[in-house]
């Protein structure tokens, strides 16, 4: 059971927030806080259809080549655990057309205090504490 946590995203365009599961992906690597969010989740925050602030890109998956869109710095997200909650950390908006799910970079992971113990089992940790955590 990889590691998937509950987290709040707040679009910066629209004010909308929501509630999600997220995939802490550790073969997303990126060099800023991204996010990848499917198209329906994107037009729950207000990002779809396409903002006049998304850039067109070309992103490399574990499935390929895909065209998405970027929207920088267009979401707040932070970690809600059963018993705390997580620093807020503006991230840029992947908007990815063939995912199924939200998935946190391995940058955002980081600005988040995400410590993956043991991924396998979806164990994890705050980076503050030594609470071992399940995944959501």
């Amino acid at each position: 059971m990889p590691v998937r946590l509950r987290i709040a995203i707040r679009s910066r365009l629209s004010g909308k927030e929501l509630l999600v599961k997220a995939l802490v992906n550790t073969g997303f690597t990126s060099d800023t806080p991204d996010i990848a969010v499917p198209v329906p989740l994107a037009e729950a925050l207000g990002l779809w259809p396409i903002p006049r602030e998304a850039i067109s890109v070309s992103m490399e998956t574990g499935g390929g080549v895909v065209e998405g869109y970027v929207v920088p710095q267009a979401l707040v997200v932070r970690v809600v655990a059963e018993d705390r909650v997580s620093r807020e950390v503006v991230a840029n908006a992947l908007i990815n057309p063939h995912i199924g799910e939200v998935l946190i970079s391995d940058y955002l992971a980081e600005e988040l205090g995400i410590q993956i113990l043991y991924p396998r089992r979806g164990i994890w940790r705050f980076a503050d504490e030594q609470r071992e955590r399940r995944s959501a």
